[in-house]
Order: C-alpha cells, then sequence, then structure tokens
C-alpha cells in the first residue's frame, strides 16, 4: 500500500492563527522559551498569576513535538511504574502517578473553561502483552500501577488478536493537541500582561540574577527564564549527557470494519502504540512504534512501511492518510527533570525527559514551575515535586549516563573517520568530506550544508523519511537547507553553497 506524502501530523490541519515575531528588546517579569505544551501551560499559568510573560517560538505554536505525540492523556504509561519501583522504590512511583492525576485534572479543566474543539474523548488505557515473558512484564506493571494509586483492572483488550496479559485503566484520554496548543497561546497573548512571539529564534541566555534572551530579533530582560524546549538549550545542568534522544513513528489508517476503543501501548518490542482519531468526519486508527536513537536509524521510511505492514496484517486497512514522526528524550534514570537549570540560576527553569508522555508530564512540570515563579514551591500543594529535582543523582542514573557518553564519545571518533555515505534509496541525502569537513546535501546536486552539528560537533545522519539532518549525539535536528528544526543546538548549520560533484 503506497505511503502518504505528507509529513505533517494528522493534528497540523490545524494550523497557528499567527502571532507576531519580536521586533526589538523588551522586558518582561517571565520569558517562556517554547511553544510547546510545557512552555504554553507555564506562560498561562504565569500570566493568571499576575506575571508579565513573554513566549518565544522558533517556527511556530505545536510545530515540535507537542504537536507531533499521539496525543494521549493518560496515568497508565506502558511499564513506567515497573520501572521507576524497581529503581527509586513504591513511594516514587506513588508520587509519580499523583502527578499525572494532578495534570489529567488541571487538562480537563482547562479543556472545558476553553471552550476548545479539541477532540476531547474518554477512553481507557491499556498496556497489553502478545508474548509470554511480554505477560509476566504487564503482570508487574499491574502490580505497581496499583500500588502506585491508581484504580487498574484486569480486563480483556478487545483486540484483534491474541494476548498474554493487560493491565486497564479507564477515565483516561485521547485528543487533538493543536487546537488545545492554541487556546493556550491565543490566552496567554489575549491579555494585557501576555505576548506570544512565532518566528523568532533563541540563540542565547546570559546572565546569572537579571537574564538576558538573546534571539535572532531582539532581546527579552526577565526575572525568570523556563526553558521548554524538548532538551534544554543551555548546557547549565549537562542534560544533553544525561537523557538519550529517541525517535518514534506514527501513520493513521482508514480502516474498513470496527476499531478498537481504547488506547493501547505494548510491552513486548518493538513497541506499538494504537489509538483513534477524527479526520474529516471519519474515525481513523492510529499506529505507532519502530522507534531507535534520533540519528541512528537510517533508512527511515522502511519504518513506516512496517508500521503499515503490521496494522495490516490485524486490520481491514483501506488507506494511508498521513505519516509522521516525533522525538522525545530518556532521561538517564527514567525520572524527568523539572526546577531550576543549575544552582548558579535558580530562576532559569527547565523541565524535560517526559520519555514520550508530555502531554500530562509536561502539563505536571508545569505546574510546578508555576508554582516556583510564583513563590508557592513549599511541598504542599505539589508534594510530588522534589522527585523530580534535576539536582538529583542516583547511582543507578549516573551509571546509566556514564554508559551513555561512552556511546556518544565512541560514535563521534567513528564518524569523524568515516563519514562518506552513499546517498538514501530516493537518492537524497549523500554525505562526503570536503577537506576534512563532512559535508552533505538533500539532493544529488543540492546545495551542500556542512553536516557537523553546531552543539557538539556530531556528524549528523540523512533521515530519509523526514528530510532532515539528525545529529546522533545529542538529538538535534536539522532542515535539509540547515535551519534548525529542533535543539540543544541553537545555531544552523554552516551552508556550501557548490553542489555536489
Amino acid at each position: 500500500m503506497q505511503l502518504a506524502a505528507s509529513h505533517a501530523s494528522l493534528w497540523e490541519r490545524t494550523s497557528s492563527p499567527g502571532f507576531a515575531p519580536l521586533a526589538g528588546d523588551v522586558d518582561a517579569d517571565v520569558v517562556v522559551v517554547g511553544g510547546g505544551i510545557l512552555g504554553l501551560t507555564t506562560a498561562a499559568l504565569a500570566a493568571r498569576d499576575g506575571h508579565d510573560v513573554v513566549v518565544l517560538e522558533g517556527r511556530t505554536v505545536g510545530s515540535g513535538t507537542s504537536g507531533r505525540t499521539t496525543a494521549k492523556a493518560s496515568a497508565l504509561q506502558g511499564t513506567r511504574y515497573r520501572t521507576i519501583t524497581r529503581q527509586h522504590g513504591a513511594g516514587a512511583a506513588s508520587r509519580y502517578a499523583a502527578a499525572q492525576l494532578d495534570a489529567l485534572s488541571w487538562m480537563e479543566d482547562q479543556a472545558i473553561a476553553s471552550g476548545v474543539e479539541c477532540a476531547w474523548e474518554h477512553r481507557p488505557s491499556v498496556t497489553y502483552a502478545t508474548t509470554e515473558a511480554g505477560g509476566q512484564v504487564v503482570d508487574e506493571e499491574a502490580l505497581a500501577a496499583e500500588a502506585a494509586g491508581l484504580a487498574v483492572a484486569r480486563n480483556d483488550p478487545g483486540l484483534p488478536f491474541p494476548t498474554t496479559s493487560s493491565v486497564t485503566l479507564t477515565g483516561q484520554v485521547q485528543f487533538d493537541p493543536l487546537p488545545y496548543l492554541v487556546a493556550l497561546a491565543e490566552e496567554v497573548d489575549g491579555r494585557t500582561n501576555g505576548t506570544v512571539h512565532e518566528h523568532t529564534r533563541v540563540r542565547a541566555i546570559r546572565g546569572t540574577r537579571s537574564h538576558h534572551v538573546v534571539t535572532d530579533r531582539g532581546t527579552v530582560r526577565a526575572r525568570h527564564v523556563v526553558v521548554a524546549t524538548l532538551l534544554p538549550i543551555v548546557d547549565r545542568g549537562l542534560f544533553f549527557a544525561r537523557a538519550a534522544p529517541k525517535s518514534s513513528y506514527l501513520v493513521a489508517l482508514r480502516v474498513a470494519g470496527s476499531l478498537p476503543t481504547g488506547m493501547y501501548l505494548s510491552a513486548d518490542e518493538p513497541t506499538r502504540s494504537m489509538r483513534t482519531a477524527r479526520h474529516e468526519g471519519d474515525e481513523v486508527l492510529l499506529v505507532g512504534g519502530e522507534g531507535h536513537d534520533t540519528g541512528r536509524g537510517s533508512p527511515t521510511t522502511a519504518r513506516y512501511e512496517t508500521l503499515v505492514e503490521w496494522a495490516s496484517d490485524h486490520f481491514d486497512v483501506t488507506e494511508v492518510i498521513a505519516r509522521w514522526s516525533a522525538h522525545d528524550y530518556v532521561p538517564s534514570d527514567h525520572l524527568p527533570w523539572v526546577g531550576s537549570a543549575s544552582p548558579l540560576t535558580p530562576r532559569v527553569l527547565i523541565g524535560t525527559g517526559f520519555e514520550k508522555w508530555g502531554m500530562t508530564m509536561g502539563t505536571a512540570a508545569a505546574l510546578a514551575l508555576g508554582d516556583r515563579i510564583s513563590d508557592r514551591a513549599d511541598g504542599i500543594s505539589r508534594p510530588w515535586a522534589g522527585l523530580f529535582d534535576p539536582a538529583r543523582l542516583t547511582p543507578r542514573g549516573a551509571a546509566s549516563a556514564l554508559r551513555l557518553n561512552a556511546t556518544v564519545a565512541a560514535r563521534l571518533a567513528s564518524d569523524w573517520l568515516q563519514p562518506n555515505d552513499p546517498p538514501a534509496p530516493d537518492g537524497s541525502g549523500r554525505r562526503r568530506r570536503r577537506g576534512l569537513e563532512p559535508v552533505g546535501a538533500a539532493t544529488e546536486r543540492g546545495t551542500e550544508v556542512s553536516v557537523v552539528c553546531t552543539h557538539f560537533g556530531g556528524v549528523c545522519e540523512w533521515n530519509d523519511a523526514e528530510r532532515t539532518w539528525d545529529c546522533p549525539l545529542h538529538g538535534s535536528r536539522f532542515e535539509a537547507e540547515g535551519s534548525v528544526l529542533a535543539g540543544p543546538a541553537v545555531r544552523p548549520l554552516r551552508v556550501r553553497s557548490a553542489p555536489m560533484d
């Protein structure tokens, strides 16, 4: 079956209404870098508390991971509670669950209060397995989730293939994230104490007490800075060295016959995620999976084909409507970081490492950061907030970070020694040396760019499905012609104008 040509997510049919770029230097109480769910929720909370707020988004509202997610808002998240309990104890799992439930409650109130049409639907969330080994993992997850305070059940998941075990949490939510995000942005921008600026790329954050956020269109001076850029674009805290970048893929499919009624995630590998969505008046099936380390999985087009083949084995697929990819970071100790980027800059705040559960965890992070900005971070209103302290250091987390950075160092050395690559199957993305510098072009006769990542010097790999240059070290991503798509890089790839031989 032929793949859809579009790489836009199903949600991106809702576009941003348009917010003017920054025009010169301004002052604010709070500047938020990033127009996704963490940044816009934090901005709305700060503006409601009376702070002067400026939001800076490099592209458009929701154009990053928040607009390319599966948009499941669920406290049951695959096998997270089993993992957290094993690494941090049952108490940590309980606090993590409380954070997700608080976030879900806030999101429900927000969706109702804003009146936004975002296809907000309550659905059961299901973790399932199809193998005996996976079934044992799901059984352990059910026990850990129940111990964490979630009212899980052991029901038949109702899938069109055999399963060995499953665990279900009812009352969770699937929705369309773009209208939800746009409503938050319009609320902030519609206030006298709030503005949202799109197409404004942040280049640097300077200062330790009073902060200067430097962009390509001016500087914002503020007391608080919230860096909400998937992975912080500031190197304070060294989060890039403590988290692994991950890519995954989704396809939206028309299916003849009945569709599953819940939100599903497999415990087995390769991971398979499912949910339904509304598209042009019809209900369609979303299937996700095929995850890998960002910048280390080419060619990538075949991953979409694999998802379609898997879906066709279990459903009567009649059309591939859309395909797109999503990106996130897995922390070394499997808990997010929310709080000050560094003890030296306590008012530069971050939230990162949501491990593909950014709808609820991004909202929870915003609730915690909003409390800090308004001096409510006393541990009483959000007793779970301390769990995500960026300054924490656990033995397992440290060991994992060491292994991660050893892999990064090895990849850096090997790619510089052997940067030459043949083109992708469609003829795009060939890499070669120009002197000592690895360069590449999106097409055989296209403009060359240096494929050396401007963050840490990694040699970027061509992503043939998305037509981007992806860094295998810390997950920075660049458009084919070199502009930044996602950090931690803040500067574009260097352009080499001569066409390839």
